[in-house]
């Protein structure tokens, strides 16, 4: 029996109160196929595959199940895992697993002889706040993000469903960046949640049911905040779910789940994070997976060695954080995009979202290195891109962008960077990709007009050109086939290119056809022979007041032209 008032020795539970001793040392050359049946007939549940290697049973079934059952077990394998000696402490371990190890290494005597599983431990509040953070902007914009935070806090402890903002919005408030929309999960039903959001906000809602997803947008705070002008922007709403991919490049299927599952299904490290709303937790940070750590570090790190394979959107995703945040992926990322790329062809990965993150990425302000990096990667692949990738054109590409954007021409980013990533491939090649991207009709065509870019560019680099020949050559092909033989061509071309889409293009005669008819140009195609005559003398400068068109067109009837 206790003694009251007696102290008592405190005893530190070891590392072996969590580990899992069902281990079993594999080669990292053996097939999954072969690894995964020697697991079996040990009853293991971790291979050790090397120093800080290891892969779990369930793993390497599910890169069977998505087609690489012939692959080494290495390359699906976690690596860079940390080793503790058997008479490590839980304390320590945890804080390793709090670190964003996956799996930590138990050894004794040299010998790895079990594991502790990073899945099994509960996330904990951080003892940091972010609080400060978002309150560090003194503008209505931020105080009026504030404000939908804490009413989201509120309105989650109302029903019952904590509610946590997560995602980019915490990753870009740690990296001192603005968060231009509010990522929210809710423990519990997120469509209910939203729908009681949108009635404290306004602005329209869309609700997906499938995904247990919904989006407020137009909302702005109540008249009471004293915020009624201040718009919210975007708010996204999710139930925390956990997710199954049936294949590679799939949409996963969803089920309820907790915040930490939901975390842990997520791409990066950097984008598991959350921010406690509850009004008695709020602005703590729970960070499960050293994400904290790797935004501090700048570091993009994958969640899992699979993690492109089972969503190879998540390679153009690494390519955008890289570009715009300055993110470095580390080793273990780059092998799991390698392994993904090399694995496909994803045949249940849609061209629609293929051509969506290449929309994505051609809208990044920093382009050129987005798509630099996807060429470094060679996910083109993925795009059936084949044909050798010149980086000289990518960075055309994002200039060809910045003039249009500056010079108010409107041109389609996407056409522009796809045109620069086949530029050089042939008719066959071209036509392959654009299957893939499930492009056709219109857009397509569009796009397979690049194939003139070569014949085209020769022509505008011709020494002696007058407006109206420039004008006629690009007159006569569709807008991306300008754009393609821009990037093929020279400065002279270029400069002709420009003139015609900004200036050029848009000139036209002061005479307007009922003008010629009362002038005695007879009705038909010699109207549009006067006005075309009237364009090409006024695009290489012959013409300037209204009476000097009369008076031209007078001239070419009583010469028997328009006759």
């Amino acid at each position: 029996m206790a003694k009251a008032g007696h102290a008592y020795p405190q005893v530190e539970p070891g590392v072996a109160a969590v580990m899992d001793p069902r281990v079993v040392t594999v080669s990292p050359a053996l097939p999954v196929t072969r690894a995964l049946a020697r697991m079996r007939a040990a009853g293991a549940r971790l291979a050790v595959l090397g120093p800080g290697r290891a892969v779990r049973a369930r793993e390497l079934a599910q890169a069977a199940t998505w087609g690489l059952s012939q692959r080494r077990a290495g390359e699906v394998a976690w690596r860079g895992l940390p080793t503790v000696l058997v008479r490590a402490t839980e304390v320590q371990v945890r804080r390793l697993v709090q670190g964003g190890a996956p799996l930590v290494l138990v050894q004794r005597k040299g010998r790895i002889i079990g594991a502790v599983d990073g899945e099994r431990q509960g996330p904990m509040l951080a003892e940091s706040s972010v609080l400060p953070r978002i309150e560090r902007v003194a503008d209505r914009h931020a105080e009026a993000r504030l404000w939908l935070l804490r009413a989201a806090g509120k309105i989650g402890e109302g029903l019952g469903s904590p509610a946590y903002a997560v995602g980019g919005f915490v990753r870009d408030l740690l990296l001192g960046v603005a968060p231009p929309d509010v990522d929210l999960v809710v423990e519990g039903d997120g469509v209910g949640f939203a729908r009681r959001l949108a009635e404290e906000i306004g602005g329209t809602l869309l609700v997906h049911g499938s995904f247990g997803t919904a989006s407020i947008e137009g909302g702005c705070a109540p008249a009471g905040a004293g915020l009624d002008d201040v718009a919210l922007g975007r708010v996204d709403v999710a139930s925390a779910r956990r997710e199954h991919y049936p294949a590679a490049g799939a949409l996963p299927e969803v089920e309820p789940a907790g915040l930490a599952e939901d975390l842990r299904r997520r791409d990066f490290s950097v984008n598991a994070l959350a921010v406690a709303l509850a009004p008695d937790r709020f602005g703590r940070l729970v960070d499960p997976l050293g994400g904290e750590r790797d935004v501090r570090a700048r570091r993009l790190r994958a969640l899992r060695p699979l993690a492109f394979v089972e969503d190879p959107t998540r390679i153009f995703r690494a390519a955008r954080y890289s570009a715009r945040l300055g993110l470095r992926p580390d080793a273990a990322t780059l092998a799991g995009i390698r392994l993904a790329v090399t694995a496909g062809p994803y045949p249940a990965l849609s061209g629609h979202r293929l051509w969506h993150e290449l929309e994505l990425a051609a809208g990044e302000a920093r382009a050129g290195k987005a798509f630099e990096l996807i060429v470094r990667w060679n996910a083109v692949n993925i795009w059936n891109i084949t044909t050798l990738v010149h980086l000289k054109a990518l960075a055309s590409a994002e200039r060809l962008a910045g003039w249009s954007a500056a010079a108010g021409v409107a041109v389609d980013p996407a056409e522009v960077f796809l045109l620069a990533l086949t530029v050089t491939s042939p008719a066959s090649a071209l036509a392959r990709t654009l299957d893939r991207l499930a492009l056709t009709g219109e857009p397509r065509a569009r796009l397979e007009a690049g194939a003139m870019a070569a014949p085209l560019a020769r022509r505008l680099g011709g020494a002696r050109l007058r407006p109206s020949e420039v004008d006629e050559a690009l007159t006569a092909v569709p807008e991306p086939a300008a754009l393609a033989a821009w990037l093929r061509g020279g400065p002279a071309v270029r400069r002709r290119i420009q003139w015609y889409l900004a200036h050029g293009r848009a000139v036209r005669p002061r005479l307007s056809g009922e003008d010629l008819l009362a002038l005695g140009v007879p009705r038909g195609p010699r109207v549009g022979e006067a006005l075309a005559m009237l364009r090409r003398r006024r695009l290489d400068g012959g013409l300037g007041s209204l009476a000097e068109e009369q008076d031209l067109v007078k001239e070419w009837l009583t010469s028997g032209k328009g006759a």
